[in-house]
C-alpha cells in the first residue's frame, strides 16, 4: 500500500518559503529566471501568511485591515441584526417589522461595494491567472500594464455613473420611511471612488517594486 503523504502545516510552509527567499537574496540574482523564481516564492509566502491569519489570532495586526474592512464589518452586523429581527418578528411573534427587510436589502447593496473596495486593496478580486503564469516576466509586465489600465478605467467609469445615479435617485423615497435613497446610492459612489484610489495605490506599488506586491503590505 502506498505510504500517506506527510502533512505540512501552514506554519512549516511559511518557514520553508522564508528560508528559500533569504537564501536566494543572499546568493544574489544571476539571471532573470532567478528573479522570477524569487518573485514566485514571495507571492506564495504572501498567500501562505494570509491563510494563516484567517484562523490564528496571534497573527492579528491592525495594519492588515483598512477602513473598508471596519465599515464592512459594521454593515455586516447591522444587516445580520435586521435580518434576525425580521425572522423573529415574522415567524415567532407573528407580527413582522416590515421596514427591516427593505433596510437589509439596501445594506447588502452598500456592503457589496464597500467590500469590493477592500478586495481591490488586497488584490483578491477573482481573476484567471493561467496566461499570466505562463508568460515570461517581460511579457507579464506588458499584460500587467494592460490589466491595470483596464481595471482603473472601469472603477473610474463606475464612479462617474454612480455619481449620476446618486444625484438622480437620492431624492426618491423609501417604501417604509419618508427617507430618500441618497444614503444608499452615495455610499455606492464612494465605494467606486475607494476602488479607484486603491487600484491606483496597487499600480504604484506594483511598478515601484517591479512585481505584484505582497498582499499583506498594500497601503492601508
Amino acid at each position: 500500500a502506498p505510504h500517506p503523504r506527510p502533512t505540512v502545516t501552514n506554519e512549516q510552509l511559511v518557514n520553508v518559503l522564508k528560508a528559500t527567499i533569504d537564501t536566494g537574496a543572499a546568493a544574489g540574482l544571476a539571471s532573470p529566471q532567478d528573479a522570477e523564481a524569487l518573485g514566485v516564492a514571495r507571492a506564495r509566502l504572501a498567500t501562505a501568511e494570509a491563510a494563516g491569519y484567517a484562523d490564528d489570532l496571534r497573527k492579528f495586526r491592525w495594519r492588515d485591515y483598512g477602513p473598508e474592512d471596519w465599515v464592512g464589518l459594521v454593515l455586516l452586523w447591522a444587516m445580520a441584526s435586521f435580518v434576525f429581527t425580521q425572522f423573529f418578528s415574522r415567524y415567532v411573534l407573528n407580527d413582522s417589522v416590515a421596514w427591516t427587510e427593505e433596510v437589509s436589502r439596501y445594506l447588502l447593496m452598500v456592503l457589496t461595494f464597500v467590500g469590493a473596495a477592500g478586495a481591490v486593496r488586497r488584490g483578491t478580486h477573482i481573476r484567471v491567472e493561467v496566461l499570466e503564469q505562463a508568460l515570461p516576466l517581460p511579457a507579464r509586465r506588458v499584460l500587467w500594464a494592460i490589466l491595470d489600465a483596464g481595471r482603473l478605467a472601469f472603477w473610474v467609469f463606475g464612479a462617474v455613473v454612480g455619481f449620476d445615479l446618486a444625484d438622480r435617485m437620492g431624492e426618491m423615497p423609501m417604501d417604509s420611511f419618508r427617507q430618500g435613497l441618497g444614503w444608499v446610492y452615495w455610499p455606492i459612489f464612494l465605494g467606486f471612488v475607494a476602488m479607484s484610489i486603491r487600484e491606483a495605490q496597487w499600480i504604484w506599488r506594483r511598478w515601484r517594486h517591479g512585481d505584484a506586491p505582497n498582499t499583506q503590505q498594500v497601503i492601508a
